[in-house]
């Protein structure tokens, strides 16, 4: 919920993060200034977040290190906070090379970025240009997360960009897809992904991703590896697409390895299906093979 601020303590809170020199004042009135919901005060932070005279008063250097703990915080809160002027804010931040030295900043800002929904089109932008240099991966699991149009849109180009190798597309798929993947506007957009256009291997990834389940493959020995939910947590909507994709892939072109799981997986949802329909109608779910 935003704090509400009279245009007195607005006012005091920015003369506080553009003048004062205590890092512990300036991360106090900034924080303030990222949850009051006030458009004026969020926008207000757009100057000091983008030159590096205020960075570093607010995280001062220590030696040739640059700390990022007080700035970690303030978009920590600017991401509680969503709005169109927490959009507006990252997207004059990204802008500022000052900003962008230091490369960490970048994740805490699109992590922000991506909490507001729908991503608008100077986001999607961003998005793009910062997969192409370097931070798919970061962007990748945000994107899904926000799950709007234009984010749905970015990730797909990710997956069928040149901006990443065939590997990294894997995990991308591995990691930001598998805890999403009972979702209907995930899997949908995999189901057209898969009609496309894709590499033997990102179509493979997909496919695992979908109706397979191989932490220790996938994320080697993670101590905190992403998780799938449950099946039984989908709606019966997701679970009917899903035998409904899983038909189309058993009747296409397949690698050896992923029938059994994509025919297991099947059965499983048809199980599921079953169990919700009525007491005295238990019959035959559509789709399944009799």
């Amino acid at each position: 919920m935003p704090e509400t601020l009279t245009p007195e303590e607005i006012q005091r809170h920015i003369e506080t993060v553009n003048k004062s020199k205590e890092p512990g004042r300036i991360l106090a009135s900034a924080t303030a200034l990222a949850r009051s919901g006030n458009r004026d005060a969020i926008l207000a932070l757009t100057n000091p977040l983008r030159r590096k005279e205020s960075l570093d008063r607010l995280d001062p250097p220590k030696g040739e290190d640059q700390g990022i703990t007080n700035i970690t915080r303030i978009f920590r809160a600017l991401a509680l906070n969503p709005s169109e002027a927490t959009a507006r804010v990252c997207v004059l931040v990204y802008n500022s090379e000052e900003f962008r030295e230091l490369p960490v900043r970048i994740n805490l800002l699109l992590g922000a970025l991506a909490a507001v929904r729908p991503v608008n089109e100077e986001a999607a932008v961003i998005f793009r240009s910062s997969s192409a240099e370097g931070f798919a991966e970061v962007n990748a699991p945000l994107l899904l997360k926000n799950e709007s149009p234009l984010a749905l849109q970015v990730f797909e180009e990710i997956i069928t960009g040149t901006w990443v190798e065939s590997y990294v597309k894997v995990d991308i798929l591995h990691r930001s897809v598998l805890p999403v993947r009972t979702q209907m506007l995930i899997v949908e957009m995999c189901s057209g992904l898969l009609a496309g256009e894709l590499a033997p291997d990102v179509r493979g990834a997909i496919i695992e991703t979908l109706f397979d389940y191989q932490s220790r493959l996938w994320f080697g020995p993670a101590m905190y590896p992403p998780k799938p939910q449950p099946w039984e947590s989908a709606s019966t909507e997701v679970l009917q697409f899903m035998i409904s994709l899983a038909n189309r892939v058993l009747g296409g072109e397949i690698e050896a390895r992923l029938s059994g799981p994509v025919q297991s997986t099947r059965t499983h949802l048809g199980i599921i299906l079953q169990s919700r329909q009525p007491l005295g109608g238990m019959g035959q779910v559509s789709g399944l093979p009799t």
